[in-house]
């Protein structure tokens, strides 16, 4: 029997089953809005083509209604891309360190211009994606990865990623396949 599935609820699930299997704390809502944010991003040009640096002076020199909705797509864009695509940052000069900076960096400044506000949920909502912003990345990340580790390109891959990130999740995958990461010293001895 072949059943319409919508895209939210195909991430929602893909999304609740990551935060359970991570043993990730939150709420409902965050997982709607992880939901929704991959959503959001099925069209490629949700990603958006300027620098991040720049997208965030713009944010900060903008009013505050125009400032959170800037605010609100880097951070959307960071969390996303750090969790899609880590492996994209290999020898380039920006690394997913620095995505990772800004979409946490963001999702802070969104949460505290919505504390003016009566309404505690919303500044909550991005406090925590700011707070928690490396566990949503593995969490994204879970969520990109719809298959098993195939060939020792992948696997190589996801040891690299570990390398990169320390990620909890990446460190996971290995010891489940039977590799123990271990980061080794290329200092020379003295």
């Amino acid at each position: 029997m072949i059943t319409n599935v919508t895209p939210i609820e195909h991430f929602k699930d893909l999304v609740k089953g990551a935060i359970r299997h991570q043993k990730v704390k939150t709420n409902e809502m965050v997982e709607y809005y992880l939901s929704t944010l991959l959503e959001g991003f099925i069209l490629s040009e949700n990603l958006g083509t300027e620098p991040l640096a720049i997208a965030y002076m713009k944010a900060i020199g903008a009013g505050s209604a125009r400032q959170a909705h800037l605010m609100k797509q880097l951070g959307d864009i960071s969390l996303f891309t750090s969790g899609f695509f880590s492996d994209s940052f290999k020898r380039k000069i920006i690394d997913i360190d620095y995505y990772m900076l800004m979409g946490a960096a963001s999702y802070g400044r969104l949460a505290s211009l919505h504390n003016e506000g009566a309404d505690s949920t919303v500044p909550s909502l991005f406090s925590e994606l700011s707070a928690k912003f490396k566990l949503f990345v593995d969490v994204l990340t879970e969520v990109s990865e719809k298959s098993r580790l195939t060939s020792s390109r992948d696997i190589l891959r996801l040891y690299e990623r570990w390398l990169r990130t320390n990620s909890p999740h990446a460190e996971s995958l290995l010891r489940g396949i039977g590799i123990e990461p271990l980061k080794i010293s290329t200092a020379p001895v003295q």
